[in-house]
Order: C-alpha cells, then structure tokens, then sequence
C-alpha cells in the first residue's frame, strides 16, 4: 500500500495538517480563556471552530469535485498557515475581533482538507484497497490526536501564543509543500467529466442541487445519512456529559479528564493492528454494525461502572478500548462513502455527510446541556448510550455496493453550459 504513488505523501501530509489543527483546537480556547477569564467567550471559540463545517460543508464539497484535489489541498493548507499570522497582532483583550477573525477563518479552510483527502485516497488504490488505507489513515488520524493536543497546551504554557503560531505555520507551510510534491509525482485516475465542469455561479449552485440529488436518490447513502447524524448527535452529547462524569461520578480532576480524553487515541492506535485480520473478510456494512454494537455496549458499561468501582485506571482501560470500534467504525462508514458514490459527485457526497456530522454533533451538545438540568446526570448519560445502540441498529440493513464501485459512472449528456446529470450509484434506472 505504502508503494502506491501519492499514498505515503496523503498520509504524511495529512498526519502534519492534522497535528496544526489539534495544535490551534487546543491552545486558542485556552489562549482566550488566559487572555479574558471568560467561560462564556472560550465557547464562542468552540462554536467558531464548528459552525463554517455545519454552514459550508457542502458547498465545500463543489470546490473538491471541480478541482484538482492535490493542488486544492496545498493552496488550503498555505492559506491555513498565512492566516494564522494575524494572531501575531492579537496582544490583549480589545483585539479578540481579530482573534475570532482568524478562527473562522480557519475552520473554513479546514472545511475542505479532509473531503479531499478522502477523494483523493480513492483515487489512488482500487476500491477493494479503499478500507485499508481508510484504516491507515484513521490510525495517522488517532497518531495526530495523540501528539497534536497536549502539544498544544505544552506550547502555549512554554513560548505563549506566538510560540504556538510558529509551530502551526511551520507545520501547515510543510503540509502545503507535501501536497504540492504529491501533485507532481502522483497519478490521479479521476474521471474528465469531474473537472471539466461548466463555470459560473448558475453551474456551481446546480451541482450541489446534484450531489444532494445524490444522496437523496441513494437509499443506501440515505440510511447512512441517518447512521452518521443519530451517532453524530451521540457523539456531540458525549462530550459535554463525559466531563461531568469524570469530574463528578468518578470523583476525577481536570488532569483525570485530559487522561481519560487522550486514551481513546492510544485504544484506536492498537484498534488499527487488530483491524489488519478483519479488513479481508468482512464487509463494511457488517463491520460498522457491529462496531456500533459494541461501541453502544462499551459506553453502558462506563456509564454503569462507578456502582463497582472508580478507580482511574480501570476507566482508562475502557475508554482506550474504546477507540477500537470508534475506529473501525469510522473506517467502515468512510469505505462506504466512498464506494456507493462516483468519482464526479463524491466530493460532494463526503462533505455533505462532514456537514451533517458537524450540526448533529452540535445539536448533541446543546441537547447533552439541557437534559443533564432537567433529568440529571445518570439518565442523560443512559440516553447517551441509547442514541449509539440506536444508529446500530439502523446500520443492520446491509448496503448494495455496486460491482463498479469506486469507478467513474458514464454521465447523460447536457446542453451546453450545464453539468451533465449523473443516475445515483446504487439505483435503478427508471422504466420507459
């Protein structure tokens, strides 16, 4: 895998845009909470760093489908590292304007890595190599995490905000550099009809009116839709109501909950070695079943387990075995993404399900905020779980993945100046 052309440089370069956004995620709420002492302020950071994924997500993904995926990757990734330097200029209080300035910003760059890293990674294995790299990049991902976040805090207490600016543009500057090697030395198979578009805002609105259709017209990537924003929704509440939990069931400290958070990265880390034996002879339908199951089954038994025991070290075993189905159910369901949708219309199809997962998630932590006032900790912790158990089993219909999967569909042919239109992967032709 790693001799395929392009696949070492995505994945380098990936694992180095990945460590900058864990990097900024981590220190730039800590840097406005230091700076105003606010609570309420550091959640707007929060807020900032999600809102452009859930507003421009899709629109995100016309850029990925129109575009060289290579070229687009590497003009974000500078673009990441030339914003960041107006952070230099941020010095107190009365220059948080600029500050949020920089972070939307920012989260809109970020906005379009990841769907083109996704496209990309598709085109350059076969599609039955689609979740072995997807699971070697779900590792790097994990590796990011692990790395990137309490360097973030690490930095920012060493050398301040200017200190954690330098790193970040370091990082996004090489990023840039990786891509732009990946482009000149890598194949990318992907379908002419893909980035010979027409131009114009009429065109552009019209294919994201199609990589909906898609979608819509796609009854397997419709119960996918529904997997990933009840899972979303799940997920979103977790992290408001996990703090409570450490904090409060478990008698923790904040360092208790920045042990217990950082785990699931090592659990997903040793998850990769064991998907190994099972990307072969499982579908991914099954296998994101029955990591969902056992996802749902494992956050129970956390939520239950303080009535035996609240030892850390117990818990840190169970959220490190955590992150094993988290990632193969992470793999699964970008396999499948990736296999019901065309070369033309996927970067569309990924980033409509990114802006899904990113409003559902937000939605869960409203909700996670609310429930826990009203009907307390323990309920809202066993709802939690219960929101996982119930994208299981909305994910137990297996999904048709066409035989063609991965390769470019033919497109109906259009009038001059328009797109062509494209049937769904999946569905039937209509009856004349």
């Amino acid at each position: 895998m790693a001799a395929t052309p392009g696949v070492t440089r995505l994945g380098a370069a990936g694992l180095l845009s990945e460590l900058g956004d864990w990097l900024m995620m981590v220190a730039l709420p800590l840097f406005v909470l230091e700076l105003t002492d606010s609570a309420p302020l550091t959640a707007v950071v929060f807020a900032l760093q999600l809102a452009p994924t859930v507003l421009l997500g899709t629109a995100a993904g016309v850029l990925v489908d129109r575009m060289n995926p290579w070229r687009l990757m590497a003009a974000v990734a500078g673009g990441q590292a030339a914003v960041l330097l107006g952070l230099l200029a941020v010095d107190g209080r009365a220059d948080l304007w600029l500050l949020f300035v920089v972070v939307v910003l920012q989260a809109v760059l970020s906005t379009v890595i990841e769907p083109a890293r996704l496209v990309q990674a598709s085109a350059l294995v076969r599609p039955d190599d689609f979740a072995t790299l997807n699971q070697a990049m779900g590792v790097l991902s994990s590796l990011a995490r692990l790395v990137g976040a309490p360097l973030g805090g690490l930095v920012l207490g060493l050398c301040g905000i200017n200190g954690v600016v330098v790193v970040a543009v370091s990082l996004y500057a090489v990023t840039a550099v990786v891509f732009l090697l990946g482009r000149r030395t890598a194949t990318t198979p992907r379908s002419d009809a893909s980035l010979d578009r027409a131009q114009g805002l009429a065109a552009v609105w019209a294919d994201w009116r199609e990589g909906l259709a898609v979608i819509a017209h796609t009854p397997a990537l419709r119960r996918l839709l529904a997997v990933t924003a009840v899972s979303s929704v799940a997920q979103g509440a977790f992290v408001v109501l996990f703090v409570l939990f450490v904090l409060r069931d478990l008698d923790g400290s904040q360092a208790d909950v920045g042990l217990l958070r950082g785990v699931q990265a090592v659990g997903a880390l040793l998850g990769g070695v064991a998907l190994v034996g099972l990307l072969g002879r499982w579908q991914p339908a099954r296998m994101l079943s029955w990591s969902l199951f056992l996802f749902a089954g494992l956050s129970l038994a956390i939520w239950n387990a303080p009535v035996v025991t609240t030892e850390t070290g117990v818990y840190a075993v169970l959220f490190a075995l955590v992150g094993v189905p988290g990632l193969a159910a992470w793999t699964a369901l970008v396999t499948m993404l990736q296999s019901l949708s065309d070369d033309a219309s996927r970067g569309r199809v990924v980033s409509t399900f990114f802006a899904v997962q990113g409003a559902a998630q937000a939605l869960g932590m409203l909700v996670a905020g609310f429930a826990e006032g009203s009907i307390g900790l323990g309920p809202a912790l066993q709802a939690q779980a219960s929101l996982h158990l119930l994208a299981a089993a909305l994910s137990l219909r297996p999904a048709r993945i066409p035989a063609a999967a991965g390769a470019s569909r033919r497109v109906r042919a259009a009038p001059p100046g328009q797109p062509g239109r494209r049937r769904p992967p999946g569905s039937r032709p209509r009856r004349s």
